[in-house]
């Protein structure tokens, strides 16, 4: 029983299907270790909202099993942190309120208001947007609403934390410096993460191992171990041979899958 409680994230058997019977997300099965990440890639329509909106509680109809440490994520005695693409913010509340509240659905009231308010700050620093504590929402930038919401997810202290895209309103040099912050902010506290990305440079910056989502729900999945780049200071990546390697590699993959 001790390998089963220290499996993290076990996929086995998923399947969703749409009302009509169509498939919304083929047969999949992989396990993500604890304090893990895999990123995600994948043609529109692979399935890769639906994967996640899966291990969140979003989709109960599925078939097959997920698991977290052995126990059914049915129960929902998981603590899972969600960033979607659309934010997912409540438009008339501030910044610093949508991250109050988070946290209390994910039961840490019973933390000392200050404990809480030291938290947010924190949070909303390391996404380098201390400042807009007392906005709210539709006055920021897309860009500012994904970090808002990033900064939220980790907030929560979740075991699982999924990630929808959340880069993709940025900028070039902006997303590279919230790919650091990310990977910094996960060190610190280092949640079991599945990352969706439509950029291929992200999945490979940031995966331990990459699931390339094929375009037919009939194929399976593709596994690319990346342990090694991953390894890697996180400045060094791109300018390696293995991280060309591994764009060649996935890029193939991307050929005869999609």
């Amino acid at each position: 029983m001790s390998s089963l409680r220290n499996s993290g994230l076990c996929v086995k058997d998923l399947e969703v299907e749409y009302k009509s019977g169509q498939l919304a997300l083929g047969r999949m099965n992989f396990t993500l270790p604890e304090h893990g990440i895999y990123t995600v890639i994948g043609p529109s329509g692979s399935g890769k909202s639906t994967l996640l909106r899966a291990i969140a509680g979003l989709l109960p109809a599925y078939q097959g099993e997920l698991l977290f440490n052995g126990k059914s994520l049915r129960d929902k005695a998981t603590l899972v942190g969600l960033v979607p693409q659309n934010y997912g913010l409540l438009p008339w509340k501030t910044v610093q309120a949508n991250i109050r509240m988070a946290m209390k659905i994910a039961h840490r009231s019973t933390e000392s208001k200050a404990k809480q308010e030291e938290g947010i700050t924190r949070w909303l620093t390391a996404m380098g947007i201390p400042e807009l504590a007392e906005r709210y929402p539709l006055s920021l930038s897309g860009g500012q609403q994904q970090r808002v919401a990033i900064a939220r997810a980790f907030a929560i202290l979740p075991t699982i934390l999924l990630l929808d895209e959340p880069f993709s309103a940025l900028d070039a040099i902006t997303r590279e410096a919230l790919q650091q912050l990310f990977l910094d902010s996960w060190l610190a506290n280092p949640a079991t993460a599945l990352f969706v990305t439509h950029d291929v440079e992200e999945a490979i910056l940031l995966g331990q191992k990459i699931i390339i989502m094929p375009s037919s729900k009939q194929d399976s999945p593709v596994f690319v171990d990346n342990e090694t780049l991953f390894g890697m200071q996180h400045g060094e990546k791109r300018d390696s041979d293995e991280f060309f390697e591994q764009m060649k590699r996935i890029r193939k993959v991307m050929q005869e899958k999609w």
